[in-house]
């Protein structure tokens, strides 16, 4: 929500191209003391020297995470920097002044401006694309509730998020079947689906489901037709996630292409629709415990 917010703003995109812009996950960037060995060790310690030389009061004494919008200088200078979710007017003024600050140094140290790299970057997240996997995108919003078509409250006036899944190929075959009737995806691949993106993610963040959460469910496949090779599919399905006071009880309808002949997927869609209810994790439910109707949009991604 909050990238979304900012990053969308045509005036962000201009101060920001200033700077080389980067996102990484603050948990690895400073991890706990459990962790002796972060993915990324060079940025862990680029981003500890920043926290280390910043001023007093830029994060919450004992804070166990680091989320936040950040400027910096190749070695860890704090040029400025605001902790957690900001405002646009708060983005604008954070990046401007880091910005201002390191012309300053800039001058004061004798730099002299280097071109930017123009590597082409992938726009999607998740891991590579690989032949015959899957890779789609996941979309999370409320349903209208009466006449109110996009619910929300000051906070959250018009949410909805976004995400990512994976397939490897072994797994994205499983939907592929000669068989006309109902054919159920196996278990441990509808699990892996249900239990990490049938999640209340539309306002903000959730832990993944306990397998023990997911109480019932299967989503099924089924050979509609065949045209020059390509075959088609219709996908059906529910399941019932949580229980007492968090869950979400949605049906799915959705439908699959694949190739024969190139043994790719050429169309990926699938709706998970139903009752929700109930905070959990960082989904910014505090007043909106529901129940209420939500939909979970999986749709391939086109490079």
């Amino acid at each position: 929500m909050g990238r979304r917010e900012i990053w969308s703003d045509l005036q962000i995109q201009k101060i920001a191209s200033e700077y080389v812009c980067v996102i990484e996950e603050t948990f690895f960037l400073y991890p706990p003391d459990w962790m002796k060995n972060p993915p990324n060790p060079a940025a862990t310690k680029l981003f500890q020297t920043y926290v280390a030389k910043s001023p007093e009061g830029t994060f919450p004494r004992q804070t166990s995470t680091y989320q936040g919008l950040y400027c910096m200088a190749v070695d860890g200078t704090y040029l400025s920097g605001k902790f957690a979710r900001q405002s646009r007017e708060v983005a604008r003024q954070t990046l401007s002044s880091g910005l201002a600050r390191w012309k300053e140094l800039a001058g004061e140290r004798g730099y002299q401006s280097r071109s930017v790299p123009t590597n082409k970057l992938a726009l999607y997240g998740g891991e590579e694309i690989r032949n015959g996997g899957l890779k789609v995108e996941v979309a999370y919003r409320d349903l209208p509730r009466g006449k109110v078509q996009r619910p929300g409250n000051a906070q959250f006036p018009n949410p909805y998020n976004l995400g990512w899944f994976d397939l490897k190929p072994g797994e994205a075959k499983t939907f592929v079947t000669n068989r006309r009737e109902k054919t159920a995806i196996p278990d441990r691949v509808f699990r892996n689906l249900a239990r990490t993106r049938l999640k209340d993610a539309v306002r903000g963040q959730m832990a993944d489901w306990k397998d023990s959460d997911l109480k019932e469910g299967q989503l099924f496949t089924r050979l509609v037709s065949t045209e020059g090779g390509v075959q088609t599919y219709e996908l059906s399905g529910s399941a019932s996630l949580g229980e007492d006071g968090l869950w979400f009880r949605p049906e799915f309808t959705g439908m699959l292409s694949f190739d024969t002949s190139s043994g790719e997927f050429t169309g990926f869609k699938l709706v998970a629709a139903g009752q929700r209810a109930g905070k959990g994790g960082a989904n910014g439910r505090e007043t909106d415990l529901g129940p209420a109707p939500m939909a979970i949009a999986l749709t391939l991604y086109r490079p």
